[in-house]
């Protein structure tokens, strides 16, 4: 059972090692029951006696056990970052004390970090097309944000989509290339 002490303790292990401590599978559980226990407690107290001691200590206790709850989430959750990003660069494998949740975390930035990667890598390597026009083609801006001014029997290296809309409408034809 999570208490006060054992929740700072873990917080100062944190702090103090750049990789994730053993804070057992169930921690978040624990942690949400504790501080929903304490919060009970207050409250039970506020009914009891709203001006006593002893409620001052409870909310006292309590804002702090929220405070360094959230601290350890927040060291744990960088860490989590950090290590699916290494992974993603071609670092090792997931981290060891990772709990349930944790786990989905971390799997899932892994997933987004890759597909992230790939859309950045595989859009700047787009296919070109080699084209000759076949008419006069009034000035226009390409999906690429450039300005095209083609004219009949220019031969121009295109993006693959633009080419093929050109070709379409009969404006231009491939040429194949023989490299």
């Amino acid at each position: 059972m999570l208490n006060y002490s054992k929740l700072r303790n873990i917080e100062q292990r944190e702090k103090a090692s750049p990789f994730l401590t053993d804070v057992g599978p169930d921690f978040y559980k624990q942690a949400t029951k504790h501080i929903k226990e304490l919060e009970e407690k207050v409250e039970e107290e506020k009914l009891r006696d709203p001006s006593s001691k002893k409620l001052v200590l409870l909310s006292d206790e309590l804002r702090n056990t929220k405070r360094i709850w959230e601290s350890i989430f927040e060291r744990r959750e960088k860490k989590i970052v950090l290590a699916a990003l290494s992974a993603v660069r071609g670092g090792k494998t997931a981290p060891e004390n990772l709990t349930r949740e944790e786990k989905i975390l971390y799997d899932g930035l892994v997933e987004l970090f890759k597909e992230h990667r790939k859309r950045i890598f595989e859009s700047h390597e787009k296919e070109f097309i080699i084209v000759r026009i076949l008419k006069d083609i009034p000035q226009f801006v390409g999906n690429d944000m450039k300005k095209y001014s083609l004219k009949k029997e220019d031969v121009i290296s295109l993006p693959s989509d633009m080419a093929k809309i050109l070709i379409q409408r009969n404006a231009a034809e491939e040429i194949k290339a023989n490299f």
